[in-house]
């Protein structure tokens, strides 16, 4: 990708996610011509994944993955930065964010994922079972944060994967090739808004174009499936036409997703693979 194309493509993608222009930089692939949200790493496609599946369960509609407890992370201040073999969540409370990301014990953390080492101003972290990398940070270019997080807090790299875990990872379903892109792409883009304000992800949490307050109380979340066919049912913010703009839009989509208006919601359709986007029954 040419100097100028290259500058073109972080500029697009800061106006949707809200990076610093250094952090989107560092996303756009080299010699790629899209904005980085997806990578061909296999290890990196299974981790976001299996993230979406813990974030994306929750409340009264939760499958087993809300056992893990990771939904509240949503509430944070968070700004996805993927990259081709890491995927980076910037916050201005890493240190909390941390605890509900990385295992000490069930039942909140993805199983597998570990501290591997910390820095001035970085969480490093490793999946066991995929290798993939991931890291937490303070919100560039804010100064380091504070030091005194005490990491026996959370698992570091010596704890093997546990019991608990492997009958954790081994209770989430088959998931096809075509239906792990579109997870990871869902987990990459959880906080994207449209820069001309058509549209807004929000973290799940808050609707940054303020157009209703009437959500449920408990709304809750779940995302289940099975090979090529997956549902994310939801009864809050975000709007599903949001979603499915967000994962398909010509700019910041999915390559070769596109979304089908149905009755309940939408379906987002990459090649065999449908995630059914749908609204909770009444």
């Amino acid at each position: 990708m040419a100097h100028s194309s290259r500058r073109s493509a972080y500029t697009i993608r800061r106006a949707y996610s809200g990076e610093h222009i250094q952090a989107a930089a560092r996303g756009i692939p080299r010699g790629c011509c899209h904005l980085g949200f997806e990578t061909s790493d296999p290890g990196q496609q299974h981790l976001r994944a299996l993230l979406a599946l813990g974030i994306f369960n929750g409340g009264r509609l939760q499958q087993r993955p809300g056992g893990w407890g990771m939904a509240p992370v949503t509430h944070y201040d968070l700004i996805l930065s993927p990259r081709l073999d890491n995927l980076v969540v910037i916050t201005p409370t890493p240190s909390n964010v941390l605890q509900y990301l990385v295992p000490r014990g069930m039942p909140v953390g993805l199983p597998g994922l570990r501290l591997e080492f910390a820095t001035d101003d970085a969480f490093l972290l490793r999946h066991l079972t995929t290798g993939a990398r991931m890291t937490v940070t303070d919100r560039p270019p804010a100064p380091p944060f504070e030091s005194d997080f005490d990491e026996d807090r959370v698992w570091n790299a010596r704890q093997e994967l546990t019991s608990g875990e492997q009958e954790a990872l081994a209770d989430v379903p088959p998931v096809s090739g075509a239906a792990m892109v579109l997870l990871a792409g869902l987990m990459t883009r959880i906080g994207l808004n449209d820069p001309k304000r058509r549209w807004a992800l929000g973290n799940w949490f808050m609707d940054p174009l303020d157009r209703t307050r009437e959500w449920a109380a408990d709304p809750g979340r779940r995302l289940w499936g099975h090979g090529d066919r997956w549902e994310l049912t939801w009864g809050s913010f975000p709007f599903r036409e949001d979603v499915a703009a967000a994962l398909t839009g010509a700019k910041i989509g999915i390559a070769g997703a596109y979304a089908v208006k149905v009755r309940r919601g939408w379906d987002i359709r990459l090649g065999d693979a449908v995630l059914a986007l749908r609204s909770e029954d009444r």
